[in-house]
């Protein structure tokens, strides 16, 4: 079966898994997205935080196009600039750009509905195992009884910040999976919680000013 990073694993969790229809607003997906497309650079160690702002480490790529993409953004930058705003900034397009690249490598394919004048996509996986891989992952990361890896642990904790927050019911429900949240933000590594911190910045701010497409 195919790794898969973060930001891939994080799209198949925003998706039925086994439909393919999206579980959040086109918005929220692309904020999410740009938190894993950060944490999966961090925990490469292509990039890190310091003062609270993201600079690279080196300027070799993954050979992961979603990835690569922001990362050339980053390296191309005469300032560094904080999660927030490289979330900000990365949101807009980064559901496609992810679903384009799964497509490309054969793991999903691209359906689409007609809502009047709109065009809805849905993302059939062709492969169970891989689509309800990302769950199973979440839900160990905050029931399993073993320290978790950093992976589990950004991919539940990015879930939750954007609005996935069923992820571990019947067993644990909203609140128990809030306390859980902070509680492991809290302990996290500086620069992860820095990133983290960035995605529920953004995401409060979007909710603020009403921008919920």
């Amino acid at each position: 079966m195919r790794r898969l990073t973060l930001v891939d694993s994080l799209f198949f969790l925003a998706h039925d898994e086994f439909t393919g229809k999206p579980a959040l607003r086109r918005t929220g997906l692309g904020i999410g997205m740009a938190g894993a497309t950060l944490c999966d650079l961090l925990l490469a160690e292509r990039i890190t935080v310091e003062r609270k702002r993201i600079r690279p480490l080196t300027r070799r790529g993954l050979a992961h196009p979603p990835l690569d993409r922001v990362f050339s953004e980053i390296l191309g930058e005469r300032e560094w600039h904080t999660a927030r705003e490289w979330v900000d900034h990365l949101r807009q397009d980064l559901g496609e750009t992810v679903a384009d690249n799964l497509l490309a490598a054969g793991v999903i394919d691209r359906e689409t509905d007609r809502v009047l004048m709109r065009k809805n996509h849905r993302y059939p996986p062709r492969d169970l195992l891989m689509s309800t891989a990302a769950r199973s992952k979440a839900r160990t990361a905050v029931l399993g009884t073993e320290r978790p890896d950093p992976h589990s642990v950004c991919l539940a904790l990015l879930a939750w910040t954007i609005g996935l927050d069923d992820l571990c019911e019947p067993e644990l429900d909203r609140a128990g999976l809030r306390t859980w949240a902070e509680a492991t933000h809290r302990e996290l590594p500086r620069a992860l919680a820095e990133l983290i911190s960035g995605v529920d910045a953004v995401g409060a701010a979007v909710v603020y000013t009403g921008d919920r497409r």
